[in-house]
């Protein structure tokens, strides 16, 4: 390497450590400049929240970041950790752990509006879910789900337009909304009334997807995004009735900053990333060159000492493949797609570096800078802080736990909110400047697995036999069949009884319960099976599988079903399974949907935050709050309330640290004292009944 290179690489190596800097420096910033906004508009004697204790920290914290209440061996390892330490250790953990990618994947499903039901969904779902594990930077993801081609079983970012039909005009709206919060869709059919985007602007943006096709395979029946050669979206609309409609030409209606001056953060952004290209490159051609060594021309050329040969073979071998094309006929890529998603993510354009900065810190505070957060008209009420944010979360490579990270270690974020003694008008002003922390209740998903955490239900706790009792349940079995189709329906009539009692039993708690997906099987590629077999077949042998499995329906025999009432007899001893990897959204009717998640139908929906009886009434009798209650054998606390190592007032100050993360007070001491006096089991049940419906519980400090 020469010496010139080696100055090269030292340099970038220095600027890439620069922007891993520690993170309280930028935190400390943001404090500053979001108190700096709040002195140019004139805010001076707003009523400042008090700073919430660390335990307090600790909870609000491991909700925002890994969706759920910290456990008691977390709790006691952070209260181990250095008081000046502690709470970026915390991060660190958090940030790296399993956690993170389940709960922001919540985030992002919100955003993308993914959708178990729909074309490809759930690959979509472990997308996301792999994407955030990976770290992968936001404007790569972007890129990834805006560009993509293909079947969701072998690129699983199809799903976002698999899920509106690749239609050009719903994916304009989706793109300006979830990628630049911006509400475009209403200039689809005339200039918007309250903006500045006109009609043929969102025809220009839509043309991007103009020659975008989806295709069912006649044989798989696998629906996959390719593009076409015919331009889709005409001008002027075909409601105007012209006598002539023309193909719109793709233009990018949103302006872009300057790029002829590149300020600080791009400088950086370029540093961090061509950092990283050097280390990855050097990492690939270590790869390249044991791969040679193995074969047998890379044998000949390095036993021949032609090490630069050996490596010329190798980047034309990989250049050879990258050649065949299997898929090229029917995955092609889109040369639109792809220039309007480098379009979108540019760091020049604004937009999309606000749009997130601004969705985060309305998960993480309460409120966005502006509001709603996918419908920016020009304003922000924080323009200092806003700006400082976008350029660091750019300067940073678009880093989600950057940004995170940088929010919850900020003043602002542990700040608490005012209480009940100050004036209304006075609480409002403070919460709108963030002087003061805004109440949030967890949301759906969180306060489930808070509840499963809290009341140690992920195993079982129960010996077995423990809770033996009986159900009644409603089952559907076939009448008596046809004696002349006896011997047909004989293994019929056992496997529908099977069947139909499997898919009528109402398992006892149906609105609490989750059924997990694997993220890891989901995302792993279909290979190419069925695009070898679609290739190969001929249409006559599709055509004779077809005329096949009509035949074959047509001789199913058949029947007429009643049903019946049966007695059950069950161990009631239920493990439950965290909802953070359930099919989503859930059922109308589920816990996670009466506590807000949306349906993810439509554009602009949110979370419903409002408290209603529902909820109230699946607090108060639900199987979850029920089951969490009631104090297992296997439980750490059992053997506190039984037996000769029974102590009442550490079994109580652990019900507090594992529901509410915090001691009990003298007053709530003695309380728990008085409730356990008579049966310490059973006082402790009612103990953490009350607790686990409380408002302190559900709300974060």
């Amino acid at each position: 390497m020469s010496f010139l290179s080696v100055i090269r690489s030292t340099a970038v190596v220095v600027l890439y450590l620069v922007a891993l800097s520690s993170f309280s420096v930028f935190s400390a910033e943001l404090d500053k400049y979001l108190s700096e906004d709040n002195m140019d508009q004139g805010v001076i004697n707003v009523i400042n929240g008090p700073m919430i204790d660390d335990l307090a920290y600790l909870r609000k914290a491991t909700i925002d970041v890994i969706g759920r209440i910290p456990k008691i061996d977390e709790i006691q390892e952070y209260q181990n950790w250095p008081e000046d330490r502690r709470r970026d250790m915390l991060l660190d953990r958090l940030l790296d752990g399993d956690g993170y990618a389940d709960r922001w994947t919540i985030f992002f499903s919100d955003l993308l509006r993914v959708r178990s039901r729909a074309e490809g969904g759930n690959r979509l779902l472990a997308y996301v879910h792999k994407s955030i594990e990976d770290k992968k930077p936001w404007d790569k993801m972007a890129r990834e789900l805006i560009a993509a081609s293909g079947s969701s079983g072998n690129m699983p970012s199809v799903g976002f337009l698999l899920a509106d039909d690749s239609d050009p005009m719903t994916m304009a709206g989706a793109t300006a909304q979830v990628f630049l919060g911006v509400r475009m869709a209403c200039a689809q059919c005339h200039n918007h009334p309250f903006d500045k985007w006109r009609q043929k602007q969102f025809y220009e943006l839509a043309s991007f997807f103009g020659k975008t096709k989806q295709v069912e395979s006649r044989m798989s029946k696998k629906t996959y995004v390719t593009e076409g050669n015919e331009m889709k979206v005409l001008w002027p609309p075909e409601r105007k009735k012209p006598k002539e409609r023309f193909p719109v030409e793709p233009k990018f209606p949103f302006p872009m900053e300057d790029s002829s001056v590149k300020p600080d953060y791009m400088q950086r952004l370029m540093a961090l990333r061509s950092g990283r290209a050097l280390a990855l490159n050097k990492h690939k051609e270590s790869e390249a060159l044991d791969a040679l060594i193995d074969s047998s021309v890379g044998k000949q050329a390095l036993s021949s000492g032609d090490t630069l040969s050996a490596l010329s073979v190798s980047r034309q071998s990989r250049e050879d493949i990258r050649k065949l094309d299997v898929k090229g006929d029917l995955y092609r890529k889109s040369a639109l797609r792809k220039e309007l998603s480098e379009q979108v993510t540019r760091p020049e354009n604004r937009y999309f570096a606000r749009n997130m900065v601004n969705r985060v810190w309305a998960e993480l505070m309460g409120r966005g800078f502006y509001e709603p957060v996918d419908d920016f008209q020009g304003e922000v009420t924080h323009l200092k802080t806003v700006d400082y944010l976008c350029n660091e979360f750019i300067a940073h490579g678009y880093d989600l736990s950057y940004l995170i990270r940088t929010i919850i270690s900020s003043d602002a974020y542990a700040k608490a909110s005012l209480g009940p003694d100050v004036a209304l008008e006075d609480s409002e002003s403070s919460r709108a400047v963030f002087a003061s922390g805004i109440k949030r209740r967890m949301i759906s998903e969180v306060l489930y697995d808070s509840v499963v955490i809290a009341g140690h239900l992920l195993d079982y706790k129960w010996p077995k036999g423990a809770n033996v009792r009986q159900i009644e349940r409603r089952v559907r079995v076939p009448l008596d069949p046809d004696p002349n189709d006896a011997d047909e329906l004989e293994f019929d009539l056992e496997t529908d009884v099977k069947m139909e009692s499997k898919k009528a039993e109402p398992r006892p708690y149906d609105l609490e319960q989750v059924i997990s997906l694997d993220f890891n099987q989901l995302v792993k590629s279909d290979l190419d099976r069925d695009l070898v077999q679609m290739k190969a077949i001929s249409d006559e042998e599709i055509e004779a599988k077809r005329m096949a499995e009509m035949v074959r329906k047509k001789k199913s025999v058949r029947r007429r079903y009643k049903y019946e009432t049966v007695l059950d007899e069950v161990d009631d001893n239920p493990k439950f399974s965290s909802s953070m990897r359930m099919s989503t959204p859930a059922a109308p009717t589920h816990f996670l949907r009466v506590f807000g998640q949306p349906s993810r139908d439509g554009l602009g929906e949110f979370r419903e935050h409002s408290p209603s009886m529902r909820q109230a009434l699946m607090m108060l009798n639900g199987k979850a709050v029920h089951e969490a209650s009631r104090v297992g054998p296997y439980e750490p606390l059992h053997d506190l309330l039984v037996g000769e190592t029974i102590n009442l007032v550490k079994a109580i100050e652990l019900a507090y640290l594992e529901i509410l993360t915090r001691s009990p007070s003298e007053e709530e001491l003695s309380e728990g004292k008085m409730i356990l006096k008579e049966s310490p089991l059973n006082g402790m049940a009612d103990l953490r009944w009350v607790l686990l419906n409380s408002h302190e519980f559900r709300y974060l400090p």
